[in-house]
């Protein structure tokens, strides 16, 4: 999750708004996208921007405007990129009561890679190692996915998803690359700051439909960064935040900050 948590800087404060200041070309992307789920078919999305840029606000946005159904989410943790399907598990755990409409040899797969074998009674085939299958895997998440988009449509969120574990990364771009007509949306975002190390992970979703998400125009972040401070501020040191934020949202939040705890002084 991009850092900033409750009350991100989407110009209103409010991260269930759907009034994004200055992301009309965004959302009009994401509202396609509910549009098309409705309509019974599925889509996947990689919204791709540097850290801080207004990702998590735009799934949040996302979730909030979802049609009446179930939204689902993961986010990666760069502590958590060692450990196997850990995001998977994240993912899954909500819709495991439709695990029992699998195939057999898939329920077994998925059962076995989040860990869940022995609660449902199910044992490991002989010749399997202890591992599951990854075809076999990527075939049950997809299952489980349209199983529980049958009964109403799903919106499926990975955020931070260069941080999800590599088989994790994996099995969700094996899905993407498969969904068709099961009224369920994939939507990952992808930080490309290069502060952020790219892991195997954000490579795996090269290829599927993207929106690249850019700094906000310099009116737009004006207006943001009016709506936040706390008091007057002199329009030559309200320029040079906006000049040295280039748009970010979270950078004008933190050198908003800055500039505040300076004039207490």
């Amino acid at each position: 999750m991009e850092p900033g948590g409750k009350g991100r800087p989407d110009g209103t404060g409010d991260p269930l708004s759907p009034q994004l200041r200055g992301r009309a070309r965004e959302q009009e992307v994401l509202d396609r996208l509910l549009l098309d789920l409705r309509r019974g078919h599925s889509r996947v999305l990689v919204l791709r921007g540097e850290s801080g840029i207004g990702k998590t606000a735009l799934l949040t946005y996302l979730a909030g405007r979802a049609p009446a159904g179930r939204v689902v989410r993961t986010v990666g943790v760069e502590t958590e990129f060692e450990i196997a399907y850990s995001a998977l598990q994240q993912m899954c755990a909500p819709l495991l009561s439709q695990l029992d409409r699998l195939p057999a040899a898939q329920r077994a797969a998925l059962a076995t890679a989040l860990g869940l074998e022995l609660g449902l009674g199910l044992e490991r085939g002989p010749s399997d190692g202890g591992s599951p299958g990854g075809l076999l895997t990527g075939l049950a998440v997809l299952g489980l996915f349209a199983e529980a988009a049958a009964v109403e449509p799903l919106v499926c969120v990975v955020d931070d998803a260069q941080w999800i574990d590599g088989i994790s990364a994996a099995v969700l771009a094996f899905v993407a690359r498969r969904l068709d007509a099961e009224s369920v949306a994939l939507v990952f975002a992808v930080s490309t700051s290069a502060s952020v190390r790219t892991p195997t992970s954000a490579g795996l979703l090269a290829g599927l439909p993207e929106l690249q998400v850019d700094g906000l125009r310099d009116d737009d972040a004006r207006a943001l960064l009016d709506s936040v401070l706390p008091g007057p501020v002199h329009p030559r040191v309200r320029d040079a935040i906006v000049a040295e934020a280039r748009g970010n949202p979270l950078a004008l939040m933190e050198l908003q900050r800055g500039e505040s705890e300076i004039r207490k002084r």
